[in-house]
């Protein structure tokens, strides 16, 4: 069901309505209100002001279907959900917290912000690699100490994105994917749940658990390129930009420097010789950098 504005579901918010949309997709039902026209985003917004969150959406049995109208608006994203957004996250800390929750962050005035690029571009595999998207860098020219944190085999650097496919704000040094190919890795460092650098150095201290056990073979790198815009294919890797393709109801969008991080883009760690799911890379115009994970 998610993913574009279905008007003939969405043209009223009723209890019932938005409790029908919920139970038939709870982790995606906010984006059925993609580009939702401004007269909708209105009548949705002016709902959400007469009966606002008590507490942010969340995953539960019975779903809180006032946060479940703020999700909806959340999924418009155009210019004047993002409006309607400022105005009611300045008067609502319920609303603030699910706007970072979503990647938008809430200035002191104006409108809601994306920390997202709003088209997403899909990473293929391809005949003649983009040389802007590396596949297998040596992990030492990105960290200062390429272990993992808890395995002593050097982890595994499947894509660098050069600067000139991220966004404007946080470009300086690419941005590095990052993962474990230890084989049976005492650490679980295979499944970690994040990572958190800036400069080449982890955020936190090493604590050796694993001697580090080397895959049978080393993945042959791949040849990449980014498929045109607006392009979904049955071949992808990955992707960049866009909204994260989150497969639990209630994602965690790291921050820092008080906002949302800007969200970088994704890869599928099964077509790179790791664990199956997914990992998700961030960045912050401090130059701080971090990695949160789903596992399949």
């Amino acid at each position: 069901m998610s993913g574009h504005y279905r008007g003939a579901v969405l043209e009223d918010f009723t209890d019932a309505a938005v409790a029908r949309l919920v139970a038939a997709d709870r982790a995606g039902f906010w984006r059925t209100s993609e580009h939702a026209p401004d007269e909708l985003v209105d009548r949705l917004a002016d709902r959400v002001a007469g009966s606002p969150p008590v507490e942010p959406w969340r995953h539960r049995p019975r779903a809180d279907l006032d946060a479940a109208r703020v999700e909806l608006l959340l999924g418009a994203d155009t210019d004047r959900s993002l409006a309607r957004l400022g105005q009611l996250a300045r008067s609502s800390g319920a609303v603030r917290q699910m706007c970072g929750a979503r990647g938008v962050w809430v200035p002191a005035d104006g409108p809601a912000r994306r920390r997202y690029l709003p088209q997403a571009r899909t990473i293929v595999t391809a005949r003649t690699a983009d040389p802007r998207l590396e596949a297998f860098v040596d992990p030492g020219a990105v960290f200062g100490d390429p272990r993992g944190l808890g395995c002593a085999l050097p982890l595994s650097v499947p894509l660098l994105v050069s600067d000139a496919l991220l966004p404007a704000a946080v470009r300086g040094g690419g941005h590095a994917f990052v993962m474990s190919l230890c084989s049976e890795c005492d650490a679980d460092e295979d499944v970690r749940a994040g990572y958190g650098w800036a400069s080449g150095m982890f955020d936190e201290e090493r604590v050796e658990s694993c001697p580090g056990y080397p895959p049978d073979g080393s993945p042959e790198p791949p040849r990449l390129r980014l498929a045109p815009a607006g392009e979904r294919r049955w071949d992808d890797v990955g992707r960049l930009g866009g909204r994260p393709a989150w497969s639990q109801a209630s994602p965690q969008w790291p921050d820092c420097c008080g906002r949302p991080m800007w969200f970088v883009g994704q890869l599928q760690t099964g077509e790179f010789g790791g664990v199956g799911g997914a990992i998700f890379g961030f960045r912050c115009e401090c130059g701080h950098a971090a990695q949160s994970r789903q596992l399949t």
